[in-house]
């Protein structure tokens, strides 16, 4: 099964001909993928401790340099900011070099941010530190997939997906408690020594498994490489994706910023075992991103997204609203994680179905997506909070998630080799 008769089975129901649908393809996933996939998935991880290691960090980081908490919180905007400027351009760069030497250069960077910041003596050089990750997050976010869409065939490019899904969650599980074990230890500037430092050594390892692949062919695409990203842009469908998947984005990355607290002030559970609860989430959502493909091939890219983001939204607004016990909260938020891993990898496919050309590039365009929804998820998720509390919260963001996905699967083409574009509607 796959995720092109997926796409199949979508054109059926549409109502389009027996004749214009392809056959089911068959195939195992072969030793290479397998060690593509690894390879990635170790990037993934770098990528994410990158992004989540301020949080542990915020307070010693302010107390040492004598600044507030919100203040030393804005370390992770800037990076967040930067990421989202550069991904786009960082994609195009993949296409035309390939996507392993700037899978390098991004693991560099971040190796080069976890040093600088070890030894910053004044906290504007540490935020001009954590700019330097901003572009090793986006090379690693945005080349990773475009990997995925170079190495694999469309019949196991969503189980592909899947897989490589689960890396940024793990940073969650194993990265956050090193980095707080860490700090406890040897303070928060060996954090940053012992976490991205020591990580991007790992992934600068792994990166020989990566085929040099991407580089753009001679021709008017190669003279004139920003004309990818504007192709991408005038055509609607991917530019409805790029829309949808930043408002459902905001909503899941807004409702992460603010769930560590609800643990804290609703249930008045104790930091350790919070970050401990904020892990079971990113393990239902690895355990979702490897079912995801399972149900595309059942069920279809579109119909998957919507109940997904239903389901996910339907468990986040009980919680936040009723606010029942720890562990039933604790059940309703890894409802919550599990179906947007399954929702995720579903619009990340679908994602990667839009500019076929242009791979890199688009998978630029899901990096400053991902980027800018924490960005935008934390403003408006304070908004929210400050205005109704942990309910209106859940609801609001429950509410963007499941618009998000409808707008994105009445809006957006299923693109497939070998199979007619079906139209949304």
């Amino acid at each position: 099964m796959s995720a092109a008769y997926a796409a199949t089975r979508d054109n059926n129901r549409s109502g389009m001909s027996q004749s214009a649908q392809t056959t089911e393809p068959s195939g195992v996933a072969t030793r290479r993928e397998y060690t593509i996939l690894f390879a990635v998935i170790i990037t993934m991880m770098v990528n994410q401790t990158a992004v989540v290691i301020i949080s542990p960090l915020a307070v010693e980081i302010a107390r040492d340099f004598d600044v507030s908490v919100s203040l030393s919180g804005q370390l992770r905007t800037v990076s967040a900011l930067l990421s989202a400027l550069l991904a786009p351009f960082v994609g195009l760069m993949s296409d035309r070099l390939g996507r392993r030497p700037v899978m390098f250069l991004g693991l560099l960077s971040i190796l080069t941010c976890g040093l600088a910041s070890t030894v910053a003596p004044t906290f504007a050089l540490l935020m001009a530190a954590q700019t330097i990750a901003g572009f090793g997050i986006a090379s690693l976010l945005s080349s990773g997939y475009a990997v995925i869409a170079d190495n694999f065939p469309a019949e196991r490019r969503a189980w592909a997906v899947g897989i490589i899904t689960i890396g940024q969650p793990m940073a969650w599980v194993v990265g956050l408690p090193l980095i707080g074990l860490v700090a406890d230890e040897f303070g928060w500037r060996w954090s940053f020594l012992a976490v991205p430092v020591l990580f991007s050594l790992v992934g600068i390892v792994a990166l020989r498994y990566v085929p040099a692949s991407g580089g753009a062919p001679s021709g008017a695409a190669g003279s004139r490489p920003l004309a990818s990203l504007g192709t991408i842009l005038r055509e609607r469908s991917p530019r409805s994706w790029i829309l949808a998947e930043l408002a459902a984005y905001s909503g899941w990355a807004g409702s992460l910023v603010f769930l560590g607290a609800f643990y804290i002030s609703e249930h008045g559970r104790s930091t350790a075992l919070t970050g401990v609860l904020l892990s079971v989430i990113a393990l239902a959502f690895v355990v979702g991103s490897l079912f995801s493909n399972r149900i595309v091939i059942r069920f279809g890219i579109r119909q998957t997204m919507v109940w997904a983001a239903t389901v996910s939204s339907f468990g986040l607004a009980l919680a936040l609203i009723l606010i029942p016990g720890v562990w039933v909260s604790m059940t309703l938020l890894m409802l919550f994680g599990f179906m947007q891993g399954i929702r995720g990898a579903a619009a990340s496919v679908l994602g990667l179905m839009q500019s076929p050309e242009h791979q890199g590039a688009m998978m630029g365009f899901r990096a400053s997506v991902v980027q800018m929804g924490y960005v935008l998820g934390g403003i408006v998720g304070g908004a929210f909070l400050a205005a109704g509390g942990y309910a209106l919260l859940g609801t609001m963001f429950g509410l963007l998630i499941v618009g998000a996905s409808i707008a994105m699967a009445t809006q957006v083409e299923i693109r497939q080799p070998g199979v007619p574009t079906q139209k949304p509607g």
